[in-house]
């Protein structure tokens, strides 16, 4: 028997089960159930009975809206491709799929800077010559940023990956703190997972 346990095998078979699927019945959950066994999924069958957990929050799940869950599901995907693209290995696979659901460069130097001095987190101070942003806890080393223009659109991507997470100090400047997420990211890139 094969052990199931991935996350990615249970969305993958939502959202198989719901784009097969024009609109949602009185009872999802079983039909999803049906599904999974006339397309012999016995060992996602039987973590689902096993695991009551997963099970409630599938059920949880298919009941919302057709159109929501297939959004997300969607936004899931782009997310997982986006983070896939920095993965030596993954990169070529993620391209393939969608060519412009990568991290960019800059997202990523920007992420491995953080990640590699220890600090735990970044700070933006708006000063009369431009912007700045410094690493702080850690050894400040320089960020690498070299797009200006482009920097809103890194920091909200790595926000959205939950790679940093957004927030404000004392004196309403933006903060953008490092997460487990973003270290084990930046192993897993560089190979050290």
């Amino acid at each position: 028997m094969e052990v199931f346990s991935s996350l990615a095998t249970i969305i993958g078979l939502i959202y198989n089960f719901k784009s097969d699927r024009k609109s949602a019945s009185d009872d999802e959950y079983q039909e999803f159930v049906n599904w999974l066994s006339d397309k012999r999924h016995k060992s996602v069958i039987e973590e689902l009975h096993t695991n009551q957990l997963l099970g409630l929050s599938i059920k949880g799940l298919l009941q919302q809206n057709h159109d929501l869950v297939l959004s997300k599901l969607n936004h899931l995907d782009e997310s997982l491709l986006q983070l896939a693209s920095g993965i030596e290995g993954f990169h070529e696979i993620a391209s393939a799929i969608n060519p412009n659901a990568e991290i960019s460069d800059q997202a990523m130097t920007i992420l491995r800077n953080l990640v590699e001095s220890q600090g735990s987190f970044i700070l933006e101070s708006k000063t009369l010559s431009g912007t700045d942003y410094r690493v702080y806890d850690g050894d400040r080393r320089s960020l690498g940023i070299t797009e200006y223009r482009f920097v809103d659109d890194d920091f909200n991507l790595l926000c959205s990956l939950g790679l940093l997470m957004p927030d404000f100090n004392s004196s309403g400047s933006r903060m953008f703190r490092v997460t487990r997420s973003a270290v084990k990211y930046i192993a897993q890139v560089d190979g050290r997972l």
